[in-house]
């Protein structure tokens, strides 16, 4: 099978994959993370009532010429004027309060002058300047946020500012997670010779929890075929979503996920990991996607939040929202083996008064570290050379959420 650019990878998954069901209504206030189920539509207009958009002064646009006005009264947040505004007459005003009937306009407290004459405007603004008009930002009935969409906290404040108490969100997906490995331990467990403590369930566990998913955590599975078909056993038994493995992925002779018959693998055009192995397995009515990463650190890192987080995302039932990219200049230099794309680490610095984005010096693809230094995955190739100003793409790493 040729080797497959990432998006190429991602669609034919993801043409496998059927988003799940189920819908729950939770607090709005315990939505972060979730999936909607069903479209939040507006119970009120935003803004619910005009109101000012600055401290200051309501008044009739009509008596912006005015050499003086008598002001009448005061509106603040929560209590408005009950007056109205007649001619030659203005409120003190603060930002977020009701406009008083009559007035259409606010003039900046920085643009009067207050004494015992009354109000003199210093600056006159336009007619209807500085007041925020009933319903100008969302009308009542509007769709404000889409089914599918995953709410973060700005949607979860869209949600509960239009009246949203509750929402219906998509239950969430089940996610297994293990590594194999025979030489693998957890801490604090004295390590045996030739072993090393596992970092991938720890990055992928709460990578998923950052997605919103419930992550299970199953452990180490031993470089033995039978070990990992009791793990396969368990994550059908318990009805996951999906199992998502690292290592064991790749041709060698301990590399058991990879060798299982209902296992493929799909080539990618990418390092570090070369590809992953894949399968939907089907038992009782319930289907497991399983998606196997490569067991070196980084490239595990690579590969998830390149392939498998749209991948269970979608299956997670969210809109398709790929990973933001930016377009920066190299620093330096840089120099791969080509042929593919290599993701490496690196950190965006200001150079002459720009933005440019420069590698870090270790790129190992067992070298975790350089994801804690790095502030964004630098897409260099496939050509073996790339010069110093040359546009590259950039992901940044803060926003892989």
């Amino acid at each position: 099978m040729n080797e497959l650019p990432v998006a190429a990878a991602v669609d034919r998954l993801r043409a496998l994959v059927q988003p799940i069901a189920g819908m729950q209504d939770i607090p709005v206030m315990q939505a972060t993370g979730r999936v909607l189920a069903q479209p939040v539509v507006a119970q009120v207009d935003l803004p619910a009532f005009d109101n000012s958009a600055m401290d200051g002064y309501a008044l009739r646009s009509q008596d912006l010429g005015r050499p003086v006005l008598r002001e009448v009264g005061l509106s603040t947040a929560g209590h408005g004027h009950l007056g109205s505004v007649q001619a030659g007459e203005c409120v003190r005003i603060m930002t977020g309060a009701p406009v008083p009937a009559g007035a259409d306009t606010v003039v900046m407290l920085e643009d009067t002058k207050r004494s015992d004459a009354g109000v003199q405007i210093l600056r006159s603004p336009a007619p209807g300047a500085n007041v925020r008009r009933r319903g100008e930002h969302v009308i009542r009935g509007a769709t404000v946020l889409p089914r599918g969409c995953r709410l973060g906290p700005a949607e979860v404040a869209l949600a509960a500012s239009v009246g949203s108490g509750t929402v219906d969100v998509i239950r969430p997906a089940r996610v297994g997670v293990a590594s194999t490995g025979d030489e693998l331990a957890d801490p604090p467990t004295p390590l045996a010779t030739a072993g090393s403590y596992d970092a991938n369930r720890p990055l992928l566990l709460t990578s998923l929890q950052r997605l919103g998913m419930l992550s299970v955590d199953l452990g180490i599975c031993p470089d033995r075929a039978d070990a990992f078909a009791a793990l396969l056993e368990r994550a059908l038994v318990e009805r996951l979503d999906a199992l998502v493995i690292s290592g064991g992925a790749a041709q060698g002779d301990a590399d058991i996920v990879r060798q299982a018959a209902e296992v493929a693998f799909l080539p990618l055009d990418i390092r570090p990991g070369r590809g992953l192995a894949y399968a939907l397995i089907e038992r009782d009515g319930h289907r497991l996607a399983l998606l196997g990463l490569p067991g070196n650190a980084v490239a595990a890192f690579v590969m998830f939040h390149l392939v498998a987080r749209p991948l269970l995302l979608h299956l997670a039932g969210a809109s398709e929202r790929p990973l933001p990219q930016l377009q920066l200049p190299l620093a330096d230099e840089a120099r791969t083996r080509g042929g593919r794309v290599d993701y490496q680490r690196g950190r965006i610095v200001a150079q002459d008064g720009r933005a440019v984005v420069t590698l870090l010096a270790d790129q190992g693809s067992a070298m975790l570290r350089t994801v804690v230094e790095a502030d964004a995955l630098v897409a260099i190739g496939p050509a073996p050379h790339t010069p110093a100003g040359a546009l590259v793409r950039v992901i940044p790493l803060g926003m892989l959420n």
